[in-house]
């Protein structure tokens, strides 16, 4: 029996382009007649943005609705770009120099604040109530447990022999928050449990430190596939549709990186450390899932600039584009790569090149071959067309 799986990368404000991306799937969907996102899927996983994107799905959150959340309160989460703003100086007196980029402040108020995480009487969803109405997916949220020092896979759903898990009536923001909390850029987040025998008379608070799924896992895919197989599905009636949030390709030369220590890898533990593990996990799930032919896995990711010029011959290394030649491919405008730039220059920026990609991009591409228009690979695997994809040589 068929089983699908929605996965959402970590990428802050540039879940923008996942939220768009995702919109083009709802449309698909409608098109040809099936079930909205949250039904259509059996599985939706997510991590750091890519949770909020989950969870917001999962509550029944029109796309249009997701969007508007980045465009009109993205500033309440990143409300700033200098490093030493003044609006960071509160936390420069409380955490001295190393403290992060941002208070969590924002993001929590702007979670606590939508609608749909709570109930008729006020309170919040618990990650256990979630689906309780039948027509929700699995959900998947991913953050690091830096006491335990492993990941946590927060779900809505358990088989029997795993029983009740530590954070089932745990508030859904404050999963997704803990998700989110992405190391230089926000606090860790502190998730608190407690544990009770009435008869014994003792009582006892357990404490859960987490940080951003995107440390071990931005790219949501594999773990999500191991907890379906987890949950006894065969790999070959599992599909992945997994969307990324635009790719930083910035170069890093040799000469550039020889003498880095602790402060210049620190400062990029997001583009490099997080963007490269979400790279190979991609790969990895590529051939798991039958090679770049196969419709099973569906990868839908672009290039935020283009950093490299076309080689003299066949041959030769690509060339490293000079910084003001680095611009996207479709719009012709350098697209701030930072996770954390939402003003509306930007904001507008990433929208624009994920529509153009959407109707213009390929899922795969390189230098010699390419394979399926986006818009006609979404609409394949919607059909669960197990047909291969054609490569074109160029």
């Amino acid at each position: 029996m068929p089983f699908r799986i929605l996965s959402l990368d970590g990428g802050g404000i540039r879940g923008l382009v996942s939220a768009y991306m995702l919109q083009e799937i709802e449309a698909k969907l409608k098109e040809n007649n099936k079930p909205p996102l949250r039904e259509h899927f059996d599985m939706i996983a997510g991590t750091s943005t890519g949770s909020i994107l989950a969870a917001g799905i999962a509550l029944g959150y029109p796309i249009k609705d997701l969007i508007d959340i980045y465009k009109t309160r993205g500033l309440e989460i990143f409300p700033y770009q200098k490093l030493f703003d003044m609006g960071r100086l509160k936390l420069l007196l409380k955490y001295g120099l190393s403290a992060p980029k941002f208070s969590n402040e924002g993001l929590i108020n702007v979670l606590k604040n939508e609608r749909r995480f709570k109930k008729p009487d006020g309170s919040y969803i618990s990650m256990k109530e979630v689906g309780q109405d039948g027509k929700n997916p699995i959900v998947l949220i991913l953050a690091y447990d830096t006491r335990y020092r492993n990941t946590t896979l927060f779900t809505n759903y358990h088989t029997p022999e795993e029983g009740n898990r530590w954070y089932n009536k745990l508030p859904l923001w404050q999963i997704c928050v803990s998700s989110a909390s992405a190391p230089t850029f926000f606090p860790a987040y502190e998730l608190k449990h407690h544990e009770e025998n009435k008869d014994k008379g003792i009582k006892e608070e357990w404490s859960f430190p987490h940080v951003d799924g995107g440390v071990t896992a931005n790219n949501p895919s594999l773990c999500a596939i191991a907890r379906a197989i987890q949950l006894g599905h065969k790999l070959e009636d599992i599909s992945v549709l997994s969307i990324g949030t635009g790719e930083n390709k910035k170069p890093l030369s040799f000469k550039e990186i020889e003498g880095w220590g602790l402060i210049q890898w620190g400062l990029r533990i997001s583009d490099v450390f997080m963007e490269g593990q979400a790279e190979i996990q991609s790969r990895i799930c590529t051939q798991l899932m039958g090679g770049a032919p196969s419709r099973r896995y569906l990868r839908l990711q672009f290039d935020l600039n283009k950093a490299f010029g076309e080689p003299e011959n066949y041959l030769a290394q690509s060339p490293i584009l000079p910084k003001k030649e680095r611009k996207n491919f479709w719009t012709r405008k350098h697209i701030q790569e930072s996770m954390d730039d939402a003003r509306e220059d930007n904001i507008n920026q990433l929208a624009d090149a994920t529509k153009k990609y959407l109707s213009r991009g390929y899922v795969f591409e390189s230098r010699f071959e390419h394979y399926g228009s986006v818009g006609d690979e979404i609409e394949q695997f919607i059909l669960d067309n197990p047909e291969p994809r054609a490569c074109i040589k160029k």
